[in-house]
């Protein structure tokens, strides 16, 4: 879900709307209306805010739709806490009856909760319904409205002009410590360099406000790169206007290592009871069976010019999760010029919205180790970075390798994807499945690979299904698929049934060339109809296919290096 930690920018927004004071909290110029506005599909929604200092009562009416399109008022309060700007889990009910001018009393019925945010110049909320309530999960970023005088968030986000505690001044930048193990925060106004291996340690938090940029260091005799360890925590959460960005000393792929999360989810691959242990950097171990472990937030992130080797023939990926779970929250986060794989996740159950991955030299999205999590609006655009390696993929899927049926399976849930190819990526393909792993994968649009679009291998992945039925563990619906360069499928003789005979099966596919302009859909596209994501309770409702439905462009004002902007 939605959750944006911006204590600092609240803060300072506190101070500057109210002069110092020896406590900063949530007072009532949050008091009014706040819209969502534009012309996308969550517009006409708003928050009406009271916040009622004599109780220290923070509440909220949200006015939306029902599944009919009825409208539909729900409410909800909690108790402020000073210096703390985001709140979880907070019930959300529909009240009824209680008239000022009849006898009863009002009833209420539990419809929810929601995740709240609160900054200068935004709330964020996030919605998970219960499964009685009939309705969907949502997410929105809210703006104030009717007059309400509230700062910007560009103009609260103070800088500062030293280096915090825990950090060392280098010249005009501050260099990061190589071990974090209390809670380091990063405010805007410097740069922070890495310099080695920099571990955020069991009970640490490192915590980066809106603007700042993390580089690796220029002396590259070890690898540069961020490693959340198990029982650390990252809070990097820029806006929109002010992404935060990890990148390299130049914009050069490789000329840093990349950011990597461990956490205490599911790795299929741990043996006797011990910790699943990182490919590239052995002292890393990660995996349990927590499944909804909590590594911190991302959002509004840029990863540049990641894939410093980190070990003979290893590079780091940009993004790189380890048995992540899913209190994480990664959503805009962008990866771009890696000299390695995109977003890879090694096990875990961490879900993700809004991703970018662009101009990469490997894969875009790589899982394996039992992979179970989720995803909605994700991009692939493979550009055209310095080079490419000899089988640059959109999705790479394993289970194990070697092959093995080691459960639990790789098989996450992946909605409304748009993966486009280049025809340099020799050998690339847009998706390919294999070594026992499965996926279950809706409105997902794919063209312009140099190979293949669609590839199943091995015989465990081919059992996932069959040629006259979709399976449990592994299906495709509502899917369209063409425009690769060898062919939208690879029907080997050899294989237990054809690929195209397993793709045509499923519900609302089609095997055509997706009609996009760059990666988003052109006038009377074929993608903007034919969409229906699954609906239990993450997924947002979409009625087309691919990333993007019409007139939008959620990469646009945080992205770099893309078309479309």
């Amino acid at each position: 879900m939605l959750n944006v930690r911006k204590s600092l920018l609240a803060a300072a927004c506190s101070l500057v709307m109210i002069g110092q004071a020896s406590a900063v909290h949530i007072n009532e110029s949050f008091d009014g209306s706040w819209g969502v506005f534009g012309d996308g599909p969550a517009r006409n929604k708003g928050l009406l805010v009271d916040y009622i200092p004599q109780v220290n009562t923070f509440f909220f009416a949200f006015f939306t739709y029902d599944q009919a399109g009825n409208q539909l008022w729900t409410v909800g309060s909690f108790e402020p806490q000073d210096g703390v700007f985001d709140y979880e889990d907070i019930p959300v009910e529909i009240v009824e009856g209680g008239l000022f001018n009849a006898q009863g009393t009002p009833t209420s019925t539990s419809v929810g909760t929601v995740d709240m945010s609160l900054s200068c110049g935004q709330i964020s909320v996030a919605f998970t319904p219960t499964q009685e309530s009939g309705l969907q999960a949502a997410a929105f970023d809210l703006l104030p409205s009717l007059g309400l005088d509230v700062l910007p968030s560009d103009e609260c986000n103070m800088p500062v002009a030293q280096c915090p505690a825990g950090t060392t001044a280098e010249g005009n930048d501050c260099a990061l410590p190589n071990s974090i193990s209390n809670d380091l925060i990063l405010p805007a106004g410097k740069k922070y360099i890495v310099r080695g291996q920099v571990s955020v340690e069991d009970g640490g938090s490192l915590t980066i406000h809106p603007g700042v940029t993390v580089q690796g260091a220029v002396e590259n005799t070890q690898a540069n790169f961020i490693a959340v360890l198990q029982g650390g925590k990252i809070f990097a959460e820029g806006t929109k206007t002010q992404p935060i960005t990890f990148t390299g000393p130049t914009p050069e792929a490789g000329s840093w290592a990349g950011v990597l999360l461990a956490g205490r989810s599911v790795c299929n691959e741990a043996t006797g009871g011990q910790l699943c242990q990182f490919e590239a950097v052995p002292s890393i171990t990660y995996g349990g069976d927590q499944l909804e472990d909590n590594s911190g937030r991302l959002r509004y992130v840029r990863i540049l010019y990641a894939g410093q080797e980190v070990a003979p023939d290893e590079e780091l990926n940009a993004l790189t999760l380890l048995g992540v779970g899913s209190g994480t929250k990664i959503e805009y986060v962008q990866v771009d010029n890696g000299l390695d794989d995109g977003f890879e996740w090694f096990g875990g159950t961490v879900n993700v919205r809004h991703t970018v991955c662009s101009n990469m030299a490997d894969d875009c999205y790589d899982m394996a180790q039992g992979y179970g999590g989720k995803g909605q609006f994700m991009l692939a655009w493979q550009g055209t970075p310095g080079s490419f390696t000899s089988d640059p993929h959109g999705i790479e899927l394993d289970n194990t390798d070697p092959t093995s049926t080691t459960t639990p399976i790789t098989q996450p849930q992946f909605s409304n994807m748009t993966l486009v190819g280049s025809a340099a990526g020799a050998g690339g393909e847009g998706i390919r499945l294999r070594r026992g792993g499965g996926a279950n994968l809706t409105n997902i649009v794919v063209t312009g690979y140099a190979d293949r679009c669609l590839n199943l291998n091995d015989a465990e992945t081919f059992g996932l299904a069959s040629a006259t039925a979709q399976g449990e563990r592994l299906s495709f619906t509502n899917s369209i698929l063409g425009g690769c360069a060898a062919g939208t499928f690879e029907d080997a003789g050899g294989d237990p049934y054809l690929v195209s005979a397993f793709f045509n099966v499923g519900a609302g596919n089609n095997d055509a060339v997706p009609q996009l302009d760059g990666f988003l859909p052109s006038a009377g596209s074929n993608v903007l109809t034919g969409g229906d994501a699954p609906n239990d309770g993450f997924f947002v409702p979409t009625s087309y296919r691919g990333a993007f439905g019409p007139g939008e462009n959620w990469t646009q004002g945080w992205t770099v290096n893309l078309p479309n902007q």
